[in-house]
């Protein structure tokens, strides 16, 4: 009989992958993967009676909403984008409220390891950064990526974010449920 929970892992980190990817390179979260996780999660709880690293609905429900108190403030103060906060809440309903902090802790150190090396190479601080730049805004494969991103700049959080789900889900003692 196969291990269900190690199936549901697996299903999370390619779902968290792809949000990565999608995020780091083009600079949007696609909804289609946020409801596709919720509708998944909402199984498993009527299925199993639990979900994802055993959270349970009310774990899962009380995760959500705490992730949009947190963040949605944010947002209506413009330092967040949508994406952002609806993934930080499909994180709270997959993984419940213990999981919150510390991916938010996680994805916030990344993101900021991100902004301070962004801000190096900006600032030309570094002439070999420039220098692998240089070359890498000459490769078509860049150039499609920038024009997928259009004119969405700034940090891909969800990216980050989703790197500290995973740690989080990987290492149960993190979650109390």
């Amino acid at each position: 009989m196969p291990n269900i929970d190690l199936w549901m892992l697996v299903i999370f980190l390619t779902w968290c992958s792809a949000l990565f990817l999608y995020d780091a390179l083009i600079r949007r979260v696609p909804n289609k993967l946020l409801i596709l996780a919720i509708f998944l999660q909402l199984g498993l709880f009527l299925i199993l009676g639990h979900g994802l690293n055993g959270t349970t609905a009310f774990k899962g429900l009380i995760g959500f909403v705490i992730a949009l108190i947190f963040f949605l403030p944010l947002y209506c103060f413009r330092a967040m984008a949508a994406g952002d906060v609806k993934f930080f809440a499909v994180i709270g309903l997959l993984l419940g409220p213990a999981a919150l902090l510390p991916v938010f802790l996680i994805g916030s150190l990344l993101a900021g390891l991100y902004a301070l090396i962004y801000t190096v190479f900006r600032t030309r601080s570094v002439p070999a950064l420039e220098t692998i730049m240089t070359r890498l805004k000459d490769r078509a494969f860049y150039q499609r990526i920038l024009q997928a991103r259009g004119k969405r700049v700034g940090i891909p959080y969800v990216s980050y974010l989703a790197v500290g789900a995973v740690l989080v889900s990987m290492y149960p003692k993190f979650l109390d449920n």
